[in-house]
């Protein structure tokens, strides 16, 4: 079930959700749609990493279309991750215990539980055609070897949430966080999540396409990047990369 107006697609097995909004959207079709399966063949992750799909976990993405420029996505992340949040609270964990992770991974006590991709694509005039809301939740079981250490609700809880019951309020309450969304008045979305951050503060290890370094996490912009406090006192914004533990104190 999904809000009023947001049609949904089930499919029992697919190659990757993300995939097939994307060619929805392609091919002139904008939602707003759920896409969502019981299993992938070929989920993806950031970065062109592979998404693990077991089954019994929630693998989802949203086809829709926002009316800004592709300019105006820069905090979509954050109110995407932000619902996670509010969704994984709603299925009983405590939300204190629920932190977001730059640039757009949810953790419960420190540990992944969810993997975001957003894509889109914009006319020549660089508004927004579609926008697709990739959306993966760790119900039942996760990667025992992921690069950032993972959990999953069944784990943290002691309860098993069927896929089901987890859609409808994650539909529902990204629903209202995308209504609620201003991207020319994104300082309480920013706000939000800064307090809801891990890491933020604190001195963590920096890993991009080209190159590994360690760096105080100090702060978000308006654009979505963040801000790092170099070793050498230098200050450095970063658009893309992730965010490991490493060490806190130099």
């Amino acid at each position: 079930m999904a809000p009023t107006g947001v049609e949904v697609r089930y499919f029992e097995d697919c190659g990757s959700t993300n995939s097939l909004a994307t060619e929805a959207g392609a091919a002139g079709f904008f939602g707003p749609v759920w896409f969502v399966a019981g299993h992938q063949s070929a989920g993806r992750g950031r970065r062109g990493r592979e998404w693990r799909s077991a089954s019994g976990n929630l693998y989802c993405s949203l086809l829709t279309r926002l009316p800004c420029r592709i300019s105006d996505l820069a905090t979509l992340p954050y109110v995407v991750s932000l619902a996670v949040r509010d969704c994984f609270a709603s299925l009983g964990c405590d939300l204190a215990d629920i932190q977001c992770k730059w640039p757009n991974d949810v953790l419960i006590h420190a540990q992944k539980c969810s993997g975001i991709l957003i894509e889109s694509s914009a006319g020549h005039d660089q508004m927004v055609d579609f926008v697709v809301i990739g959306i993966g939740l760790n119900l039942v079981s996760f990667p025992e070897d992921a690069a950032f250490s993972a959990t999953s609700l069944k784990n943290e809880t002691g309860s098993t949430t069927a896929p089901s019951s987890a859609f409808k309020a994650l539909s529902s309450l990204l629903h209202k966080r995308l209504e609620d969304w201003d991207p020319h008045n994104v300082g309480p979305v920013i706000e939000e999540w800064r307090q809801a951050s891990w890491g933020m503060g604190q001195r963590r290890e920096i890993r991009t396409v080209d190159e590994s370094f360690f760096a105080v996490l100090e702060d978000l912009d308006e654009k979505g990047g963040l801000i790092l406090s170099l070793d050498d006192g230098t200050k450095r914004k970063l658009y893309a990369g992730d965010v490991f533990e490493g060490p806190r104190t130099h």
